[in-house]
């Protein structure tokens, strides 16, 4: 067996998830090893939509410009019940954001997209490598890897995270129960092009006839994809396409005919979700960590979203910044409330999308007409698909900034906002949103006249981790972005790489920004504060 030492982090798998936090480690120069047992990426498309909270991470990562390039903007949801229409949803509504939108795009775009943005940082998946155990003590992991020809790699790393899917090895490793269930229902899977129906091929469509429901989601240029629930719960043989024309004949839209199928699948769902992220060195993130049906496509984002989270807080342990074991267990204690949130979520989409019985099909019928002509029902819920309102309530890291018990956008655990001002220094009209998030805190000084913010003492040895921006009255003479902030009075709003509201407070109370950031931005040795 041969041993290397190499990366201060292992990442089991390299979907979606693993790739992300291999990116946000590289941007802040750590060391990783991404490996994957498979020898190449799936060809086939699991999840088909990115949405906002997702696109605002992809750009921190300097990602986002490729996947607007290649990916198509969904414009409706389109609900239906035997010959006719029972409402259209517009898509973007209520969602406030850079990326207002979800973006379509299969995920072996999706991946491949990732890969490429990972080569540009310098590193690469190690593809037929195997995770086949490991163990940790208090200094670290060793982690034994075994390769295509047998051959057996034993090697000591700083943290393992396991972004290694539903059957996760490292979620095994540790004896972490995955408590959930499965769905009794088997459901069809069919990727396919359709002739007639006269279908928009950037609306999603959920149709109800003769007691059951067709969903029917676009991708790539042509094609789309079928989910259907067989009513021989048993049979868990996958579909012909014939099978799947039938199906749609009996329930979906009217007039489609399918033909090239280049997947088709039988499957059932789990609604599952780890009972810890975290054992010591050792991490879950993605589909380890959370499973649930497709309702709602969640699924991958909220990977995509783990990962950004973690990656920031395993750079800075690693650096050397703040409280190592404060910023590494406020991971779980952040993410895992909302993976928790976002299984209960798409299991009641699920129910509802595929209800059997009359009465339930009653009350969907008038639930989904009611909120087809409500536009705050209808912002509601997009708001709630596309992540933005996430808002991190527990954990110490959020208990730093104190934030108040319902907080509101901008307010501390939720989301940062977009906005424009005038650069203090050419007068030039600038965006906010690409000046923050990525691999520094981003501290945001609103002064006024009367009352000058000086910082020096507070954020002294921050260097490179804390990016200040003064946002004078002249920057903002119509006083857009402090009402978009909540500032009322000169104060100051302290912005993780994350993307989440980390601290905030008025010009005459720097003592939270200074605790702030002796906790989490400064070399650990250093504490001013205290």
């Amino acid at each position: 067996m041969s041993q290397a030492t190499t990366g201060p982090v292992l990442i089991a798998g390299a979907g979606p998830t693993g790739l992300s936090l291999a990116i946000v480690l590289r941007q802040f120069g750590i060391d990783v090893r991404l490996i994957d047992k498979a020898p190449q990426a799936a060809t086939v498309s699991k999840a088909l939509a990115v949405w906002s909270a997702s696109l605002e991470a992809l750009g921190a990562m300097g990602a986002v410009e490729a996947f607007m390039a290649e990916g198509a903007h969904l414009n409706s949801l389109i609900v239906g019940e035997g010959h006719k229409p029972l409402a259209t949803l517009a898509v973007g509504e209520g969602i406030d954001s850079p990326y207002p939108f979800p973006l379509l795009l299969p995920q072996s775009r999706t991946e491949a997209i990732l890969t490429q943005r990972l080569a540009a940082l310098g590193a690469e998946i190690e593809r037929t490598v195997e995770l086949s155990g490991f163990t940790q003590d208090t200094g670290g992991v060793t982690a034994t890897l075994t390769h295509a020809d047998g051959r057996r790699e034993e090697m000591r790393v700083a943290y393992l995270v396991g972004c290694d899917g539903a059957r996760s090895s490292v979620r095994q490793g540790l004896d972490i129960a995955f408590e959930g269930y499965t769905e009794p229902q088997t459901f069809l899977l069919g990727d396919v092009k359709i002739d007639g129906g006269a279908l928009d091929h950037r609306s999603i469509y959920i149709w109800w006839q003769n007691g059951a429901t067709a969903a029917l989601f676009p991708f790539e240029t042509d094609t789309w994809r079928i989910f259907g629930a067989r009513t021989d719960a048993t049979n868990d043989a996958p579909p012909t396409l014939e099978e799947l024309q039938a199906y749609m004949d009996r329930h979906g839209p009217p007039g489609c005919r399918l033909r090239d199928a280049t997947w088709l699948s039988a499957f059932r769902t789990n609604e599952r979700l780890a009972a810890r992220y975290r054992n010591g060195r050792v991490f879950l993130a993605g589909d380890a960590a959370h499973i649930h049906s497709p309702a709602g496509g969640q699924g991958m984002n909220t990977g995509v979203q783990d990962a950004f989270n973690l990656g920031w807080k395993l750079a800075y342990a690693l650096l050397g910044r703040g409280d190592a074991e404060l910023l590494l267990d406020s991971y779980e204690a952040e993410r895992r409330p909302v993976a928790r949130d976002v299984v209960k979520g798409a299991a009641q989409k699920l129910h509802v999308a595929f209800a059997g019985s009359r009465i339930t099909q009653f009350v969907r019928d008038v639930a989904v007409t009611v909120i087809g002509n409500l536009s705050t029902a209808q912002k509601k819920l997009q708001t709630e698909l596309s992540e933005t309102a996430i808002t991190y309530h527990e954990g110490p890291l959020v208990a730093l900034g104190a934030p108040p018990r319902s907080p509101q956008r901008t307010e501390v655990g939720t989301r940062a906002l977009e906005a424009l001002f005038a650069d203090p220094r050419s007068g030039v009209t600038t965006a906010l949103w690409p000046l923050i998030g990525g691999t520094a805190h981003t501290l945001l000084l609103f002064p006024d006249a009367q009352t000058p913010l000086t910082v020096e003492a507070a954020t002294v040895g921050c260097g490179e981790a804390l990016r200040i921006l003064s946002i004078p009255p002249s920057s903002d003479p119509q006083g857009l972005v402090r009402e978009r902030y909540r500032i009322r009075k000169a104060g100051w709003v302290l912005i993780r790489p994350d993307q989440v509201v980390a601290a905030r407070g008025d010009a005459g109370n720097l003592t939270g920004l200074a605790n702030y950031l002796d906790r989490v931005v400064r070399p650990a040795q250093m504490a001013l504060s205290a």
